[in-house]
């Protein structure tokens, strides 16, 4: 699959969506590190997509109000989300004892298979931002038999840098110690967003600030030490052209990788693009958004994945244009004048219709589509 950039797509705000409209469960589930807060969004015994959220937020927090979202709802008749908080992360948790060993980065991996043995998951696509990019990352490494798919955001493969190792150092005491200061507020916002969204959304980043203050910093600062003692993947896109596929260290499933064009971890993630099997993977930089992506361009990243997943097989039945039709409403009228012959008056029900005629999809639509 070929790298591709969004482009032309403009920024606004963007309300959180708390009040889900799918059906949701609550429970905890017994690893072999501790109780695991899971939320259960949709109907059990459709496709599982399992999700890992970033250091500061929680599963409620990071992923409910997208797949919540408008154009996911025909995209959730078919899949139920099985979101996964790390150990003490979920709102209201209790702090962790002072002599709890927080899990390693690989051990965290393990959690996530524990929760999917606990509700005997099979085929399941991992969804993950930041930290948990780089947990279901190493989850789909270690049991490539489980995992279908996988949607990276901002995932970093490679282990802690000096400069990072430096601020979250710094976190860490002070979260430590029970403080949440301005200092890991503002390290927080700019991990998440990035200093152009920074700049450029003030009513998100304050709707932020007082998220992550409340979080619980003790336990926090175990998530953020775990998070920067993390190791290498190790994958790496081979050179040498005689090493068959099944001896590369890699993904063994299909891969979406996306970050915003604004991100603060640009870097990382086109290293982490450079390192996977291009013939498994497409990289989706989305113009005019921060690191964010979920809540600075819903509308975008629903139609990636939606597009990513028929490209594997996934929901064929959906059309492209009345599924989006959020998306698509420029392009219709568009569409529908050019079939009208003139641009103002009333439009024929037989009109209407041929500019929602279904489009089938294929990687060249894919493409053209996001264009």
């Amino acid at each position: 699959m070929n790298d591709f950039e969004l482009t032309g797509i403009q920024v606004k705000d963007v309300k959180l969506h708390h009040n889900s409209q799918l059906p949701v469960e609550e429970l905890y589930v017994k690893t072999r590190y501790g109780q695991v807060y899971v939320t259960i969004q949709g109907k059990r015994g459709k496709t599982p997509i399992i999700t890992f959220p970033d250091i500061g937020l929680n599963s409620k927090l990071q992923f409910h109000g997208f797949f919540d979202f408008p154009d996911n709802e025909p995209l959730m008749d078919s899949f139920c989300c099985y979101h996964i908080n790390p150990i003490g992360q979920e709102e209201n948790a209790p702090t962790l004892p002072t002599n709890y060993v927080y899990p390693t980065c690989d051990q965290l991996a393990e959690t996530v298979l524990d929760v999917v043995n606990n509700f005997n998951l099979k085929g399941v696509i991992c969804f993950g931002i930041g930290l948990g990019a780089n947990i279901l990352s190493r989850f789909s490494l270690l049991h490539p038999d489980l995992v279908n798919a996988c949607v990276l955001i901002n995932c970093v493969s490679s282990k802690c840098g000096w400069i990072e190792w430096g601020y979250q150092k710094w976190n860490r005491w002070y979260l430590g110690s029970g403080q949440y200061t301005e200092f890991t507020n503002n390290y927080l916002l700019w991990h998440h967003f990035g200093y152009q969204t920074w700049e450029n959304n003030h009513d998100l980043i304050q709707t932020y600030s007082e998220i992550f203050s409340k979080n619980n910093p003790i336990n926090l600062s175990h998530l953020i030490n775990t998070y920067i003692a993390r190791t290498d993947l190790g994958i790496e896109r081979p050179g040498i052209e005689n090493v068959s596929k099944e001896k590369r260290y890699n993904f063994r499933c299909n891969v979406l990788n996306v970050m915003g064009d604004h991100s603060p971890h640009d870097d990382d993630v086109v290293d982490t693009n450079g390192r996977l099997d291009p013939t498994k993977s497409a990289f989706v930089k989305f113009a005019d958004c921060g690191g964010m992506v979920l809540e600075e361009q819903p509308a975008k990243m629903a139609e990636a994945f939606r597009h990513f997943l028929q490209g594997l097989g996934y929901v064929p039945h959906l059309s492209i244009t009345r599924h989006s039709l959020a998306n698509r409403q420029t392009e219709q009228a568009i569409r529908l004048k050019q079939l009208h012959h003139k641009e103002d008056g009333p439009l024929s029900e037989e009109t209407v219709s041929l500019a929602n005629v279904p489009v089938s999809f294929d990687e060249n639509t894919f493409k053209n589509q996001l264009a």
